[in-house]
């Protein structure tokens, strides 16, 4: 009969260890009571005190700094829901009546750890990020066949960004060649008016010097020669002696 004890001893007693149920324990004493430890700030505190303190917050529990920690995306889901709560008057002041009530509102991060809890039971024999994934609804876990098509997707964004940029040089060198077109024409006009302007003026200068040339030989020919002193025969009066 002594024998036995130790047997029915060893099969009353739980097959995994009690650190796991403490474990869970001590999180739940330690989670926040409501979302104003989630925010860290003081029931009294401003929408903008909420605000700052949710941006200091979730710059240190954001997924991305920690992809493999599912209990980093559960404290940022918590996060972002008190601040949604406590950040718009309406819902703020139906928490705070909550919260005076004698039946407090539920402690914040339990639902998405029985989630979670519920998770690691079902999905034990998963992928190891599968169980961090099935927390985005959006999102999968990235399998070979995702990844292939993924690739294809980028290597389709590739060509289209390639095939535009060569359309863009192309339209870029007809609009500039347009362009230069349109100047070579322009100066080419530009210097035709000026040579013809030239060639007008240098027309009318001559046709003015041949004029004026014409002009002074006419005068010439116009003008009386000038009065000298002239020798002519002597008179006699009559009656004289020659």
């Amino acid at each position: 009969m002594p024998p036995l004890l130790p047997l029915r001893l060893c099969r009353l007693w739980p097959h995994s260890p009690p650190s796991r149920l403490l474990g869970t324990a001590a999180g739940q004493r330690s989670r926040p009571r409501n979302y104003y430890d989630v925010l860290g700030v003081h029931p009294g505190a401003s929408t903008a005190e909420v605000k700052r303190a949710f941006f200091a917050k979730s710059k240190e529990l954001h997924p991305d700094r920690d992809p493999g920690n599912p209990a980093l995306h559960n404290r940022f889901v918590e996060l972002s829901e008190a601040y949604h709560v406590l950040s718009h008057e309406q819902s703020r002041r139906s928490y705070d009546d909550q919260l005076r009530s004698p039946s407090p509102p539920k402690s914040p991060g339990t639902t998405a750890h029985d989630k979670s809890t519920c998770q690691t039971h079902s999905s034990s024999r998963e992928h190891p990020n599968a169980q961090y994934w099935s927390q985005f609804h959006h999102v999968r876990p990235q399998g070979p066949q995702s990844r292939q098509q993924q690739y294809k997707c980028n290597q389709q964004v590739l060509r289209y960004c390639l095939l535009l940029m060569l359309v863009g040089m192309g339209l870029h060198y007809v609009i500039f060649r347009m362009v230069e077109q349109m100047h070579l024409n322009f100066m080419d006009e530009k210097d035709r008016i000026i040579t013809a302007m030239y060639n007008e003026a240098r027309a009318r200068a001559r046709a003015n010097r041949a004029s004026l040339q014409q002009k002074q030989q006419w005068q010439k020919q116009q003008q009386p020669p000038p009065p000298g002193p002239t020798q002519g025969p002597e008179i006699v009066p009559p009656g004289a002696d020659p």
